[in-house]
This record gives structure tokens, C-alpha cells and sequence, in this order.
């Protein structure tokens, strides 16, 4: 029978100790519960002890573990190396799963008798009217080049599925990190990569972009969580910018193929990302958003000063 272990990493769980809880009422009120939760927290506070005694109440195994790092990237390592089930299921502790979520996960893992498939990924739909402007974000994103500088090389690797899971899988080269789920050799194998530090925005495409073309990974549509970004726990909105853009940017470095081609669609998507942000802040009157677009801006321009001394003055 296979086993599933679900990895919930938090960064202040004293700060956003609602979320935390939310994410894991919804992992126990499963119709299949998880045979294994492991919460990583690695910032200040620590998880509360009564939220791990609920778990074990509910007959669940848990383990609370402590990353001295501060890094997702880091806090998912930690995890995988601390799960013993066969999947694993990366959670968030601002992402709560449908009743059925992990009941669905088992089946499809199960009709891979043949273990093909390396990873299957859930959709992720925001709640409520946040959908809507989400939407609409998301549409206007892949106009100002979203996503055109991913590498050609990259295609999500196919593999001969049974056909129970024909209709049920879809190739995907990129999967988001909450409701990620892994065959944990896989897991262990790939792992994320924890030089990327502290939020590190744009972690699940770097570890998609890597293990895609050497690993099938799909996306299953009947899977879907929600997501209620916390308000508390993250980057100042100008911090939030600069990481954004420096992950983009290593992140092309590292994966695309390269050439002048790629740096001008990542400079384009950045561009646009900058110009996106700061019109959103007009209307909705919000100082963040346009914090946000500075930040993006100011990466972009201390990396491009960065290039233009080492092409310069070879250093």
C-alpha cells in the first residue's frame, strides 16, 4: 500500500499560526489522511505543541523539525529528508486541500503500477473574488512575456501512461511548489536548491526547469488546492521585488539556453512585471505595489552594472 507523507514548511509559525492550523484541520479532515505530516519551521517562534498533539491524536504520525536556515528551499530539503512515505506531498501553511485531495493523489500514484511518473501537480485557484483579479493578472502577466524565456530544452518529458491515467494526466514542464507531489526517491534524489535563500520566489521553476527533462512531471487537473496568501511572514514588498528578479535572472542563467535571445525575454518579462505592478498600485491606491516595482527595477539594473564590470574588466 502506498504511503504518503505531507510536508508543511512555515516560517513564523507564531505569526501566522491561523494558516498553519488551517493548513493542517484540512490535512486531517482528509478522506484518506496522511500517514505521515512533517511541519519544518525555520524562523522565529516554533510550531505550537498542541498542533502536533492534534495530529498524533488523529492517528497521523508527526514530526516537528527545525531548520537552522531560513529557506523554502532548505525547510522542503529538511522535509524529504525526514518523510518515510512512499509520496510525498508538499503543503504550505497558507494552502488548504479539498476533503478528497490526498484520497486522489494515492489513486493516481497507484494506477502507475510501472512507476513512470516522477511528480504530479495540482492546480492552485485563489479564493473568491481574488480569483477574478488573478485572472486577469495572469492574462496580462503572459502578454508582457511571462514565461518566453523557458528553455526549448526543456519540454516536459512524456512517458506511456496506463490508460486509466490518460485523461487524467497532462505533461507539464512547470509545476507550483504548493501541492507539488513526488515519489520521494525522486525527492531525495533531485532535491531543491537551497542556495536560493530565505522566500525564494520562483524555487518550484528552478526545481521543475532541472528535473523536467530527465523525470515525467505532470499536472493533474481533478487536483486543486487553495491558496490564501498570509499577510504576515513575507518580505517587505521592495525586498519582495529584488528577489524576484534576481531568481528570474539565476534562474535563466542556470536553465535556458542562453545567448543574447534569452536575456532579452527575461528583460522583457521583468520589464513588464515592473510596469504591471506599478499600474496596479495607481488604482488601488497601494504603496506596496509600487514598492514591489522598484525593487524589480533596482535588481535589474545593480545585474546588469554587475555584467557590464565583468564583460568590462573581467571580474
Amino acid at each position: 500500500m502506498l504511503t504518503l507523507s505531507v510536508i508543511l514548511p512555515t516560517h513564523a509559525p507564531d505569526e501566522r499560526a491561523e494558516g498553519l492550523a488551517a493548513a493542517v484541520d484540512s490535512l486531517l479532515n482528509q478522506t484518506r489522511r496522511p500517514d505521515q505530516l512533517v511541519i519544518v519551521h525555520d524562523g522565529p517562534g516554533r510550531a505550537p505543541d498542541e498542533l502536533a498533539g492534534r495530529v498524533r491524536s488523529a492517528g497521523v504520525g508527526c514530526r516537528s523539525v527545525r531548520s537552522a536556515v531560513a529557506s523554502l528551499p532548505r525547510s522542503r530539503n529538511v522535509g524529504i529528508d525526514a518523510a518515510v512515505g512512499h509520496i510525498v506531498v508538499f503543503g504550505e501553511d497558507d494552502l488548504t486541500f479539498p476533503p478528497d485531495y490526498l484520497q486522489r493523489v494515492a489513486s493516481l500514484y497507484a494506477a502507475d503500477t510501472e512507476h513512470r511518473v516522477a511528480g504530479i501537480g495540482s492546480v492552485v485557484r485563489e479564493p473568491g473574488a481574488v480569483r477574478r483579479r488573478r485572472r486577469a493578472w495572469d492574462r496580462l502577466s503572459r502578454w508582457l512575456g511571462e514565461g518566453r524565456w523557458g528553455p526549448r530544452r526543456q519540454a516536459a518529458r512524456r512517458v506511456a501512461l496506463p490508460p486509466s491515467l490518460r485523461r487524467r494526466l497532462r505533461p507539464c514542464a512547470r509545476l507550483p511548489g504548493g501541492g507539488l507531489t513526488l515519489r520521494r526517491e525522486i525527492a531525495a534524489a533531485e532535491r531543491f536548491d537551497e542556495t536560493m535563500r530565505g522566500y525564494a520566489l520562483g524555487e518550484d521553476m528552478e526545481f521543475c526547469y532541472r528535473v523536467a527533462p530527465r523525470h515525467a512531471l505532470y499536472r493533474a487537473p481533478e487536483l486543486a488546492a487553495v491558496h490564501a496568501p498570509a499577510s504576515t511572514g513575507r518580505p517587505k514588498p521592495y525586498r519582495r521585488g529584488r528577489m524576484y528578479a534576481a531568481g528570474m535572472l539565476r534562474i535563466a542563467a542556470r536553465t535556458a539556453d542562453g545567448g543574447a535571445g534569452t536575456w532579452l525575454l527575461a528583460g522583457y518579462q521583468l520589464a513588464g512585471m515592473a510596469l504591471l505592478y506599478a499600474a496596479w498600485s495607481l488604482p488601488a491606491r497601494c504603496a506596496d505595489n509600487a514598492r514591489f516595482a522598484a525593487g524589480v527595477v533596482v535588481e535589474v539594473a545593480c545585474a546588469a552594472a554587475r555584467g557590464a564590470r565583468r564583460t568590462l574588466c573581467g571580474y
